[in-house]
């Protein structure tokens, strides 16, 4: 494990925190290692939704990981390493218009699909609404009796959706 010195003479991120003092009941603990420093490495820790995300500073300078834990503060010691603010993990199925959800019946508030030539095919659209994900056939450019058996399957296949 490196030191405090040894991991942050070499980062410069430009990143500031407000003097806003609040009561602050944990503190981060875990390996120097893994948190980042480098503008790019905080990108990447900042979108990596399945982990907690750690905004500390060590020696002045702010850095972000995803690894270590928080650990509640005992009176009268302080910390190596200050903890900003954390963010706990969110799943996929928490980003989105929950209204959009309930409305289409679906799991993620995501669609896809839509290309033309029935790129985006029947069996696309089937196998996304099995997994109560919105998919849209690809129907431009297509004859109405090839549009028409597309249709045909799609509902025999989602008779209850979600498909569009």
């Amino acid at each position: 494990m490196r030191t405090i010195d040894s991991v942050l003479s070499k980062h410069t991120n430009g990143l500031n925190f407000s003097a806003y003092i609040y009561n602050q009941s944990h503190v981060w603990k875990g390996n120097l290692d893994n948190i980042s420093f480098e503008p790019k490495a905080i990108k990447d820790k900042l979108l990596v939704l399945d982990k907690p995300c750690y905004i500390v500073k060590v020696a002045g300078k702010i850095g972000v990981t995803n690894e270590g834990y928080l650990y509640p503060t005992e009176n009268g010691t302080t910390a190596q390493v200050e903890l900003l603010t954390f963010v706990p993990p969110i799943r996929i199925q928490q980003l989105g218009d929950p209204n959009f959800l309930s409305f289409h019946g679906v799991k993620y508030a995501y669609v896809t699909g839509a290309m033309a030539g029935g790129i985006a095919s029947e069996e696309m659209v089937i196998a996304l609404g099995k997994e109560k994900i919105l998919s849209s056939f690809g129907a431009g450019g297509l004859t109405p009796e090839r549009l028409e058996a597309a249709i045909n399957r799609i509902q025999s296949a989602l008779p209850h959706g979600p498909y569009a």
